[in-house]
Formats: structure tokens, C-alpha cells, sequence
């Protein structure tokens, strides 16, 4: 990932693998793991946005995906 091209390689690997369906499920699962410590910090905000892009997820799903995820993973 953290080579050159890396993160593009990333996304070609998991767009050629991931049937189209589940594309909105891999992107809950990912916004998941950035919530569950409770922060989410510069640099997983922008590969989630990365991520929306490469998996072509409409802004409205994602973001009842990303507040699900918040509610999830709140902290009282």
C-alpha cells in the first residue's frame, strides 16, 4: 500500500474481485473498523472518500453507512 502506486493497485485488486453487489458491505465493514476506537482521523476520512469513489457508492448510501457505523461504535 504504501508503495508509489500501491493504494490504486489496492483498489484494482478489489474491484476485480469484489462482485459489484457487495460493493456497499465492504464499505460498512470499513467504516466500521475507522469507528471503532472512537476517532477517525484525516487519513482514514480521506480513504473512505477514496474508498466511495473507486467503489462507485452514491453519497446518500454512504452516508446512512457511515452513521450507522457511528452509532455503532458511540461512546456514552
Amino acid at each position: 500500500i504504501e508503495e508509489e502506486d500501491g493504494l490504486d493497485a489496492l483498489f484494482g485488486l478489489v474491484r476485480d474481485g469484489l462482485p459489484e453487489r457487495l460493493n456497499e458491505t465492504a464499505y460498512a465493514l470499513a467504516c466500521d473498523v475507522a469507528a471503532s476506537d472512537g476517532t477517525l482521523r484525516q487519513a482514514e476520512l480521506r480513504l473512505l472518500e477514496e474508498m466511495r469513489f473507486e467503489l462507485n457508492i452514491d453519497r446518500l448510501h454512504a452516508a446512512a453507512i457511515e452513521r450507522g457505523a457511528r452509532a455503532r461504535f458511540m461512546h456514552a
